[in-house]
């Protein structure tokens, strides 16, 4: 199976339960900042809706930032196929020009995944 998709299938479950949630929640609460801020031109800018979607995902991050407690990546101490759905999403989040309360094992498992060279040459690139 390789590394990304865990042996054993209670975290092969959580896994595809965590990309299942980034699909369906993170990103979907994320994309109207996202394309508000970063593809639609400032004075065309809905800044209610931005606003909105800032907040919900905010809310989204702090569930997020709690399940991290005591783990390096999502399904706990390796990084498997659920760290890089929520990690390009994670880029984009902490890529955008807004205010973000500080979430510790949040940020810390994004300098994680930083740290890695795949992610840097894959997700890391030039938003627009």
């Amino acid at each position: 199976m390789g590394t990304l998709c865990p042996e054993n299938l209670a975290e092969r479950a959580d896994a595809d339960r965590w990309m299942d949630w980034q699909m369906g929640t993170l990103w979907t609460n994320l994309r109207p900042a996202f394309i508000g801020l970063i593809r639609t031109p400032a004075e065309k800018r809905d800044r209610a809706s931005i606003a909105a979607a800032v907040r919900k995902t905010a809310e989204n991050l702090a569930i997020l930032d709690a399940h991290l407690i005591g783990r390096d990546y999502v399904t706990g101490s390796s990084f498997t196929m659920a760290d890089i759905p929520l990690g390009a999403t994670a880029y984009r989040w902490f890529s955008l020009d807004i205010e973000r309360a500080p979430m510790s094992n949040l940020e810390a498992w994004y300098e994680r995944l930083c740290a890695r060279l795949p992610y840097r040459a894959n997700v890391m690139l030039p938003l627009s």
